[in-house]
């Protein structure tokens, strides 16, 4: 299994090119940037996982970018904006780097939702993947007091659960679980795990609660399933 890397320094979503992979809800596609819109998003990915929206303003966007901040509102209206089309870029390099997982080349749907929790656990071992979830950051700060960011990132986290929903429906096909098995919970489940664990190892300046937390869920899955 290959796994795409970040290949920038922590923190730094890799979002400067002039064509990006973008997910449309039903698979990859193609969204042309120019280089200074490119740039802007990869300053506020980066600056609003590491300070928060409320930390982070417009001009240190710009200052991070090297970017006027003529051209940051000739591209947005608004802070808001921005931050909007942070969140939608954000969900563009999770399904690209899941896609540079190669799981569909994976037959076997046992092998395959084994393949899924290797790619999480080689993520958790990379020291240059982000340390924090910009939707989950989002959601955290504004869902109390701005609606459409609530909705916005209510919708990616959804789409967050759909790859191993997917991944389960083929495993329960195929193989009986002895005890009661859902699916979508399974999968709201398992992000609840990812994004609590990218909390602890925050707190805990320690990246390994991710891989042991990830290792805890395949046990689970392992005995639910009958593969011990």
């Amino acid at each position: 299994m290959s796994l795409l890397t970040w290949n920038k320094t922590p923190d730094k979503i890799p979002t400067s090119r002039f064509a990006l992979e973008v997910w449309n809800g039903n698979g990859l596609c193609r969204r042309e940037h120019t280089f200074e819109k490119s740039k802007l998003l990869e300053a506020t990915l980066s600056l609003i996982i590491t300070k928060g929206y409320h930390g982070t303003t417009v001009d240190e966007i710009c200052a991070a970018a090297g970017v006027t901040k003529g051209s940051f509102f000739h591209y947005f209206k608004t802070k808001e904006d921005i931050g909007k089309a942070a969140i939608e870029q954000f969900e563009s390099m999770q399904a690209y780097l899941i896609a540079g997982a190669e799981l569909d080349l994976v037959q076997d749907p046992w092998e395959k939702l084994q393949a899924y929790l290797d790619f999480f656990v080689a993520l958790a071992k990379d020291p240059s993947s982000p340390s924090g979830c910009l939707t989950a950051v989002m959601t955290q700060e504004l869902s109390d007091t701005h609606s459409e960011f609530r909705s916005l990132c209510e919708e990616k986290l959804f789409n967050n659960t759909k790859p191993l929903k997917k991944i389960l429906d083929e495993v329960m096909e195929q193989y009986p679980s002895h005890i009661p098995t859902d699916s979508q919970q399974l999968s709201d489940y398992f992000l609840s795990l990812y994004q609590g664990s990218l909390i602890l190892a925050k707190a805990r300046d320690n990246r390994i609660v991710l891989e042991k937390n990830v290792e805890l869920f395949r046990q689970y899955l392992r005995s639910a399933f009958n593969k011990n």
